[in-house]
Order: C-alpha cells, then structure tokens, then sequence
C-alpha cells in the first residue's frame, strides 16, 4: 500500500502517515524538532521559489512576513467579502485581495510578487508533506511511489471548501481517495480494533490550530458511525496566540504608558511594523507551549516598538499561566458549548457515550482539559495518546482501506426560492451519500432563465450568536430554450457525497429533459464574475420599469446566450477562451441594452434625422448643420461605447431640440407617439400612419393647409393615449415551491 499515504493537512501543522503492520507517522530531518514528524503548514518566498515547513517558519522569524503565508487553511474555499475573512484581515501579514481572475466570492494572497490562491498554497504543503512520506517509506524499504492521498478535513467544512481542497489536491500531482473529517479519523485511531465486537460511542473533541470540530461517532471493529456534529471554523490555536499578542500589546502600554498602541504600530516604518508582529506571534506561539508546563513565560523581541517621538521601546512583559488562562476562557467555554451542541443534534444522551476523546494541539492546554472535565463526567473524558498525529494515523487506517463508515452531511445545503429564501434541499445529518428529488416552478410568466443560489447556514453560530450566517456555496444559471409560462415545472436532483465530491446538481425542465444544466457551479472564477454582472445587468433593467415585453423577450434572449457560454466556460478545470470570449462580447451587448444613455443617444439621432429628412424647409440651414454635427459625434460615441462623450452630446442634443421650431418637434413627437401606440392599439396606429405618411407629402409638396388640417387630425386621434402607459414587465429569474 505504499502508493497512498494518509495526510492531516493541518491550519498550523501537517502530518503524513502509513498504515503497514502498523501505523507509521511520517519523520523527516527538515521537520519541526523534537520529534520531527509535524511538518509546519507555512510556505515562504526565496530568491529560488517557494519554500514549505520549518525552513518557511525561520523566514517569519527573520521579519519577512509579507513573504510567508501561515493558517492558509482559513482562507481556503473563502471569499474576501466574507464577513469573517474581512474581520481576521488585520491578523495576517501578508497581503490578502480579491481574484483578479474571479469576485468577491474569491480570494488571492500575495507571495513574492506573485498572486495564489489558497488552493496553490495548499498544494505546495501537500507537495512537502508528500515529498517527506516519500523518503520516508523508501528507507523503510518501500519502493513505490505515493500517487493517491485520503486527506482530512474539518467535518464542519462547508462545500466550498472541501472542493477548494480537491481542487488543491490535484495541483499537487495526487488522487484523491478521499476526503476523512477529521473527527472520524482521530476516532479510528483511537477504536480502530479488528477483532472486536465491542461498541463504543465516541464524542471526539478536536480542538486544533484554526478549527474546532465535534462529532459524535460509534465504533465497533472496523465499522465507524457517524451520527452528528458541530464545529468552528475559526476557533482554534491561532486564536490563543492573538489572545497573548493583545496581552503583550495592553501591557507595555501599561508599562510606558501609552495610550493607542495599535496606532503606534501603523505609524511604524512598514519593514519594522510587519517585524515586529510576526515576532510578536512566534513569541505568544511559544509562549503558549511553555504555559502548559509553567506557570509563567516571558514575550521578547528583537523588534521594537516606535512611539510617537521616534524613540524605540524594547518589548519584554512576562504573562502568568492564571491571566493567559483568563484571557482565553470565554473562547474555551465557547468550545464546550460546540461539543454539547454536537450531542443535541445526535441521538445519543450524554450517559451513552463511552469516552469524550481530547485530540489537537490546542486540546493539550491544560486548562482546555480542565473545563472539558468540567462540563462532562470526569471518567468519559480521554486524552488520545498521540492528540498531534491522531488525525494522521486514522487517515492512514483508512487509506490501507481497512474500515467500513458511515459518515453524514456536515451542514444543511440551501436554495433560495421567492417564496422560501431558505429551502433546505439537503439536511444536515441526513446518511451520506445523499441524490434528492425536488420540483420546484417558474414564478412568472415568459420566463426563460433561471437563477439557481445554494447556500449553507452556520448552525453553530446561528445557535451561539443569536444571527443567521449563510456561507455562499456557488450559483448556476440555467437558460431555456424559450418563454415558458408562469408554473412550468423545473426538475433539480441534487447529489452529495462529501467523501469524493462536492455538491452536484442537475436542473432540467420536468416535461423536455434535454433543457438542462448541470454541475456548473460558479466558485469564484471568472464564470461567476460575468454571472454576477448578468444578475446586475437584470436587476437595473428591472429596476429602471421600463422594458416593454419586447424588451423582456430581447434581454431575456441576451441574457441567455450569455450564460450559455458561461456555463462552458471550464472544461477540465481549463478556461475556454472561445467560449470566454463569447461571453464577454454577448455581456456588453447586454450592458448596451441596459445602458439608459445608448438608448437616449439612439433616440436623437432618429429625431434628428427624421427632423432633417421631412422637414428641411422648415430649420434655418445654421442648424441644419448643427444637427449633422450632433448625429455623426452621437453615432461615433455609441460605436466607441464613449460613455462619458455621450452625456455631454445628449446635454447638446436636448437643447439643440429644444430650440427647433414648433411644428418640427411637433411632427417628430406625432411619429414618436404612433410608434408607441402600435403597442397600445395596432389597429388604430395603423391609420395614424396612413395619415402621417399624408402629412409628409403636403410637406413636401408646400401644401401647408392640407398639412395643417393632418397635424390636428392626427394631435387628436392621439391625445387619449397620452395618459396610457405601455405595459410593462420584468425579467424573472426566480422559482417557487
């Protein structure tokens, strides 16, 4: 089995593992020491590339922190307008933006000079971490090379995210096998017996870096159930240590007396200020290790602080084991709250689990496991005896395919309907893998495209914040192949089985199964970023009231050739420029269409030339010219999409037809207004017509009293239509139960 190896891919730390005779914890001389079996989730830029694990963490030390990237693992399969991402900004050196390549619901830090995203930063880890099990197995004798992976996850990760990591896992040359919640295997490495047929009920509580992650998992032999859990993606050791940062910072201010001394920090020389932080971070890090075995720990660091006179203030506080403890206690009980939460969404009532098992590095805190003992029965509480290399070693079980589970969905997945902005399509819990059935229905009549949004709630902080937090899982347009009325059934089957993929969806009309799409996701490429100004493009139309059901079926149809050729964007994970372009080029024809100055600037130009075409005789030549002025500079604007030009020339244009003569901006309103009214009464306009093409022949032929007689005819016949608005309607995207 030496093709495949098992990977804890950690927030702070990653581990390899094999499972032979028995389960093998990847060593390599390069790892972090004593024991030199994590390797540090850090990747660094050099004058040769990128550099990953200890070697990485000694550059953050040096200062250059803008050049290492840490707790890549919080940002994966996020995008930047996340609320919470937007929070955390502030703790992380490096330079974090939106895409260039995608939206807001991407992201990209920045290595070197060069942008990445998470998924590349991930990868690189998973290269190192491979790279180390390959040595590691070949001085065992194995002569195979690692091909495939089972890699773990938090079992609270959303879609998204999962599928970010697959997506980092093939850019690091592997196969995914599978995708283990962490908790799950940290529960195999503990009650992994083969021979057995004792059950155990298991609430594992595993308490990392960055994530907290709680699931309750029945065990017996080789068979593993999962039966719930809850978690939280932003809880973790990381948090200990900013928690050790704010202490250092509020202390020498204490000391020297200073008021603000965040201010003083983003007054400081850029080079110093970034030094100083990251040094601040590796101190609380190592400060919060000597902690759990001291009752003291000092913060020093080479790095100074500047005040406001320029003079620098050496920073060297000591923290005692009892304030750290009191500092970090509200996100501790917060972690015991998550736990209990998990026994409430399963079956089990807490005088049926076996053992509350303490797996992590952040579950090593001896106060963590002081308040775990607290709020459970003392003799169910058990500290796995390798809490680092847990995840790891149960991965390994699982990759030398020797265990039987049962897993279950981590959260509920979402549709947003117009009549239940919060469908639940697949619930959490519910036995993977899941395929489900739903008809939904068009909400209107004519409607020919669909909006699909997926979302999954955040149950836990839901529960313990009092407000709802959806995290966005992707969206996929479907386009139809004409107007279908208000009801038409739409056919969606979802699937999931979060081991091996991410969330698939197929979306068919229910009576012509050939009208479909299907796993099109958009995940913050740049598909979602033209669906984004699809949806945009729809909203201002509806929005400005004014589309005629011409103008409906005309945007419709735009709007349809464009996401079309979005959703063949990616093929194989590749961008199709032709089809990129496609959409691109039918994307601006719908930004013109919706573009209020195009359609003014159009309209002038038809006044002016009609203007100057019945009515010659009837404008002074000096404006005549004036006019063939306006009509080429419009006309070169619109074929410029010159918008800026245009609102100046429309400016123009609006005096310039103020100041014609009466009869003239009388006869091209009365043209106007039969046009209008072909959409009021086609019968009645018709006759108009008639009369009005009369009127230009008096025109032509100097009948002024004939042609009189026709302008009051004609001022009359459409007076009643004056008050009567054209019906109007609105591009529908939505569906309804």
């Amino acid at each position: 089995m030496g093709n495949i190896v098992g990977i804890d891919l950690g927030t702070t730390n990653s581990v390899a593992a094999f499972k032979w005779a028995e389960v093998n914890v990847v060593t390599a001389a390069e790892n972090s020491p004593p024991d030199r079996k994590l390797t540090r989730s850090v990747v660094a830029a050099d004058r040769n590339g990128l550099i990953v694990g200890e070697q990485a963490y000694r550059q953050l030390g040096d200062g250059d922190t803008e050049n290492v990237i840490i707790s890549i693992k919080r940002l994966i399969g996020r995008g930047f307008n996340d609320p919470v991402v937007q929070q955390q900004l502030s703790r992380f050196n490096y330079k974090i933006d939106k895409s260039s390549q995608g939206t807001e619901n991407s992201l990209s830090v920045w290595l070197g000079g060069r942008e990445y995203l998470p998924e590349d930063i991930s990868a690189e880890i998973l290269k190192k971490v491979v790279s180390n099990a390959q040595t590691y197995q070949e001085r065992s004798g194995q002569t195979s090379r690692i091909t495939e992976a089972v890699i773990t996850v938090p079992a609270y990760f959303n879609d998204k995210q999962r599928y970010a990591t697959e997506i980092a896992t093939q850019k690091a040359g592997l196969k995914l096998r599978e995708l283990l919640p962490e908790p799950t295997a940290a529960a195999i490495s503990y009650g992994y017996r083969p021979d057995s047929d004792e059950v155990s009920t298991i609430l594992v509580y595993d308490f990392g870096g960055g994530t907290l992650d709680c699931s309750i998992i029945t065990s017996v032999g080789n068979q593993f159930i999962e039966s719930a859990k809850s978690g939280d993606l932003w809880l973790g050791g990381d948090d200990f240590d900013n928690c050790i940062v704010e202490f250092a910072k509020q202390e020498i201010a204490r000391i020297e007396n200073l008021d603000n001394v965040d201010r003083l920090i983003k007054k400081m020389p850029h080079y110093q200020r970034v030094r100083l932080l990251a040094e601040l971070k590796i101190q609380a890090e190592q400060a919060k290790i000597r902690l759990s075995t001291q009752g003291a720990a000092e913060i020093i660091t080479s790095a100074h602080l500047i005040d406001e006179m320029g003079m620098a203030i050496p920073i060297q506080v000591t923290i005692s084991r009892q304030e750290f403890e009191k500092r970090i206690e509200p996100l501790i009980d917060r972690s015991v709250k998550i736990a209990q939460d998990a026994i409430k969404y399963s079956d089990y009532p807490l005088d049926q689990i076996d053992a509350i098992l303490l797996v992590g590095g952040s579950a090593q805190v001896p106060i963590v496991q002081q308040k775990i003992r607290q709020a459970f029965p003392q003799h169910q509480v058990v500290v796995h005896d390798r809490p680092m290399y847990a995840v790891a070693e149960g991965a390994a079980i699982v990759a030398a395919g020797l265990t039987e589970k049962v897993t279950t969905v981590s959260r509920d997945y979402c549709i947003e309907l117009v009549d239940e902005p919060r469908f639940v399509i697949i619930s959490q819990g519910d036995i993977l893998p899941v395929q489900k059935f739903h008809t939904f229905k068009t909400e209107a009549d004519g409607q020919s495209l669909i909006h699909f949004k997926f979302f999954s709630p955040d149950r836990v902080r839901q529960e313990l914040e009092r407000r709802f937090q959806d995290e966005r899982i992707g969206d996929m347009w479907l386009a139809l192949d004409r107007p279908y009325p208000k009801g038409t059934e739409i056919l969606v089957t979802v699937e999931l089985d979060e081991e091996n993929n991410s969330l698939q969806m197929t979306a068919a009309l229910k009576n012509n199964p050939q009208v479909k799409v299907s796993c099109s996701f958009s995940r913050g490429g740049v598909n979602e970023e033209i669906s984004r100004q699809v949806e945009e493009r729809i909203k201002q139309l509806n929005a400005a009231g004014n589309l005629t059901e011409i103008g409906v079926k005309r945007a419709n149809e735009i709007a349809g050739e464009v996401v079309r050729s979005a959703n063949q964007i990616y093929y194989n994970g590749q961008v199709q420029r032709d089809r990129l372009n496609q959409a691109e080029s039918k994307l601006k024809e719908l930004e013109e269409f919706a573009n209020d100055e195009l359609d003014i600037a159009k309209i002038f130009i038809m006044r002016f030339e009609l203007a100057l075409e019945v009515c010659d005789q009837l404008i002074h030549e000096d404006q005549k010219y004036r006019l063939r002025n306006l009509v080429d500079q419009l006309q070169q604007a619109l074929n410029s999409k010159n918008i800026a030009s245009l609102q100046k020339l429309i400016e123009d244009s609006k005096r310039e037809f103020d100041n014609l003569p009466d009869s003239v901006k009388l006869i091209v309103v009365i043209r106007e207004e039969i046009g209008r009214i072909h959409h009021l009464n086609p019968s009645q306009a018709g006759g108009m017509e008639v009369k009005f093409n009369q009127l230009l022949n008096a025109l032509q032929q100097g009948n002024g009293s004939q042609a009189n007689s026709l302008l009051q005819e004609l001022q009359a016949e459409i007076i009643p239509y004056l008050d009567r608005e054209l019906p109007t309607g609105t591009i529908a995207t939505g569906l309804t139960r």
